[in-house]
């Protein structure tokens, strides 16, 4: 229990700080991405305004006054077609450009015309369409520098997020059972006082019932009195061994040993032990072919009858309980699915919850202490398992186990 609190105390932590570090590095190159694709369309609107030149330097008050310097002109990588209004090239400027010869050039604009759009990148190059008088002017400026300056910020920033988030793990990992201690203090004293108090009042619960078997073989008077404490101390009996079972579940875990054996045999005699209770209530377990299961089989056996118990005790005179067993490819799916009487009132994300009761009146009409599904849950963690409460479209609920 302490183990699986601290790691999902470590889970939580590294989720936040991953969410937190992702949402800071995503408005970081969005915006930086941003911000470097308008100062390009600022360049090529700036080169398309005149007519596939650059202008001479001027100082700016612009966005582009950050980038556009007394350089700019000289270091600015483009190229230039032009073409008629019948899509004939009436020139081609390569002079600024040493990398795309002027047939590359033609096939990046034949390429860039089928797209259809004015506007766009083929590869490193962004290239702008605009109509003038003589026709269409088509720009491809060079974005080289800018797209690698952008990866390697990608690159950079996510190699020191991963080597951040390593050392901010190994530091959570080594402070999470610090941060942790007064919680795992008071679950231990918690344990250790359902433990010494079960143990305490084993001694006066056997006596009270000692002497009520005395006074009843005595006495022949207020027998209904010595009837009533001995079915209390039965009960009070019944939880002391209920919390000794879960307590020492808790500290020391369930014991497996691992064997094959038949589940549904398992179930059959299960169903057996209860048939006597089970009389006003009809139970379905209709499977010819024997399914196998490996597991530990006392553990299992004490699983189904919790369950069996459970289902046996909520479902109402002429209620139904049907009992599953499929074998999946690596696993064994068992459900027991049983009629319940007002199934709005049950939380099925609380039945795993120790002393919860799915009536809130907790009526003691029920006998129970809402434990046996807490032991239940630690028998299937124990198998490396899953288990599951819900309620189905024939509002029956349903209990899923996958060992």
């Amino acid at each position: 229990m302490i183990r699986n609190l601290q790691t999902k105390f470590i889970m939580i932590s590294m989720l936040s700080i991953i969410l937190v570090t992702g949402s800071i590095f995503g408005v970081i190159i969005v915006e930086n991405y941003t911000r470097t694709n308008r100062q390009i369309d600022g360049m090529l609107n700036l080169i398309s305004e005149n007519d596939g030149r650059f202008p001479e330097y001027r100082p700016r008050n612009d966005e582009l006054a950050d980038i556009i310097t007394q350089e700019t002109q000289f270091s600015t990588r483009y190229f230039i077609i032009k073409m008629d209004e019948n899509g004939e090239i009436i020139e081609t400027n390569m002079q600024h450009i040493a990398s795309v010869n002027q047939d590359e050039a033609l096939k990046m604009l034949d390429e860039v015309m089928e797209k259809g759009k004015n506007i766009g990148y083929y590869e490193n190059y962004k290239y702008e369409i605009t109509q003038k008088d003589y026709g269409s002017l088509i720009v491809f400026l060079d974005c080289t520098l800018q797209l690698n300056n952008i990866r390697s910020i990608v690159e950079q920033s996510l190699f020191i997020i991963g080597i951040g988030l390593v050392i901010v793990f190994i530091c959570v990992s080594i402070l999470s059972r610090k941060a942790l201690t007064p919680i795992i203090e008071s679950i231990e004293k918690q344990k250790q006082f359902i433990t010494n108090a079960g143990h305490e009042l084993k001694t006066p619960v056997a006596v009270i019932m000692a002497n009520a078997d005395v006074m009843e073989m005595t006495s022949k008077e207020n027998t209904e009195w010595i009837k009533s404490i001995k079915n209390q101390a039965t009960r009070l009996d019944i939880l002391i061994k209920s919390l000794l079972s879960l307590a020492n579940i808790e500290e020391k875990g369930v014991k497996t040993n691992y064997t094959e054996f038949s589940i549904t045999d398992v179930i059959k005699d299960e169903i057996q032990e209860f048939k006597a209770i089970a009389k006003d209530k009809k139970i379905i377990f209709d499977i010819s072919k024997s399914v196998l299961m490996y597991a530990d089989i006392n553990s299992i056996k004490q699983l189904v009858t919790i369950l069996l118990d459970n289902a046996l005790k909520y479902t109402p005179e002429d209620g139904e309980i049907e009992i599953k067993v499929e074998k999946l490819s690596k696993n064994t799916k068992i459900q027991f699915i049983n009629t319940c009487e007002n199934v709005e009132n049950i939380n099925t994300k609380k039945m795993f919850d120790r002393f919860y009761r799915g009536d809130k009146s907790r009526s003691k009409s029920k006998e129970g202490y809402g434990i046996g599904l807490s032991i239940a849950k630690s028998i299937v963690e124990a198998h490396k398992g899953k288990i599951s409460a819900d309620i189905n479209k024939e509002k029956k609920i349903c209990f899923t186990i996958i060992i």
